[in-house]
């Protein structure tokens, strides 16, 4: 016997009668002659295409680029690959003949020009700027009388700290006593911290050298060009499934059946066994599509026979090849079954509203 074969019907009511043997403790007296068997042959495939693309662009590298281990062709989609080329994981690069070019950057030995300090080695800085203290709005209370707002001084003091900024300082402008701000003395700016008043700072970019490493050629001063050819298989999964649902009682349960497989390659048949109908559901997806090189065809079936009783019964079972080959058997609540549960409830129901109605 082979995992996921067809059970016979002598088989299935064998192991059925065994089954309700085993129940006949908890009220069943029936036997698998009480029932009328259905047969339910489910399919699910995969057919995994590997499909051609070629494409061609024109590649440009820095510095000088080997490419003697690459193949040549003249016209890419004339181009053969060998018998062991299969390219899945790691496409097949090509190089067009006679595109290679190998040529100076045009920069200076690999080095350009900074574009922050347009080579200058350092960008300017404001060398003043508002004290934090007084935000250089009332830096002196008595400037008025000492001509207007004092002129900045060549070189800004450097920024204090002010424990009390409401206290004030001698100006060092008017030389007023307890008039100016204690974080500028009254000048209303103070000495930039980046530039310390210079009035520059180094190029951070180029570390102050004007020039930085080319982008183009990476530092090499030359570059190489090619038209590259590129040969790829791409792998497309189409999955198929037979128009007949799942018995959806027992759909979570057939997952981990014993699902007969078949694996097919290019120009393998059809299993001898499988069904014209199911053959007739995978025709579709079997022909062959455009640029397709190679493809695998996963099958898998199993057959559910459905058990349900001649005349009335509460209790219908499935059938079907457990992944160890043995058949198993799942007992569900039929049709019937459920319809009496149902009116059962709703007579509960009106039963238990009659006595509230009489209580009251």
């Amino acid at each position: 016997m082979t995992v996921g074969e067809d059970p016979s019907e002598d088989e299935v009511r064998a192991e059925l009668d065994a089954y309700l043997a085993r129940r006949k403790g908890k009220g069943s007296g029936r036997t698998a002659a009480d029932f009328t068997l259905t047969r339910l042959p489910l399919l699910r495939a995969s057919v995994t295409r590997h499909i051609e693309r070629r494409t061609e662009a024109t590649r440009h590298e820095p510095g000088s680029v080997d490419l003697a281990g690459r193949p040549v062709y003249d016209v890419l989609r004339d181009y053969e690959l060998r018998p062991r080329d299969k390219p899945l994981d790691k496409p097949v690069e090509l190089v067009r003949r006679g595109t290679v070019n190998v040529r100076s950057c045009g920069c200076a030995n690999g080095r350009q020009q900074c574009a922050d300090c347009k080579g200058m080695t350092y960008r300017t800085c404001e060398p003043s700027q508002p004290c934090p203290v007084c935000a250089g709005v009332s830096p002196c209370s008595q400037y008025l009388k000492h001509g207007g707002i004092p002129s900045s001084p060549p070189r800004p003091p450097k920024a204090r700290r002010a424990a009390h900024p409401e206290e004030r300082v001698t100006c060092a402008a008017c030389h007023t006593p307890d008039s100016a701000c204690p974080g500028c003395q009254g000048w209303g700016r103070v000495r930039c911290e980046k530039c310390q008043a210079r009035g520059r700072i180094p190029c951070g970019p180029c570390k102050a050298t004007g020039t930085v490493t080319c982008g183009t050629c990476r530092g090499q001063g030359r570059t190489t060009s090619w038209t590259a050819g590129r040969i790829a298989w791409v792998s497309e999964t189409e999955a198929v499934s037979h128009p007949d649902t799942w018995p959806r009682r027992v759909t979570a349960e057939l997952r981990s059946a014993g699902w007969r497989k078949d694996r097919l390659g290019v120009g393998d048949p059809l299993p001898d066994d499988l069904s014209a109908d199911h053959r007739s559901v995978l025709a579709p997806h079997l022909r062959q599509h455009e640029g397709e090189q190679d493809r695998t065809v996963v099958i898998e079936r199993i057959t559910v026979v459905r058990a349900t009783p001649r005349g009335s019964g509460d209790r219908e079972y499935y059938l079907y090849r457990g992944f160890s080959g043995n058949l198993e058997v799942q007992a569900r609540i039929s049709d019937e079954g459920r319809r009496k549960a149902v009116a059962a409830v709703l007579a509960a129901v009106v039963l238990l509203v009659v006595v509230l109605l009489l209580v009251k």
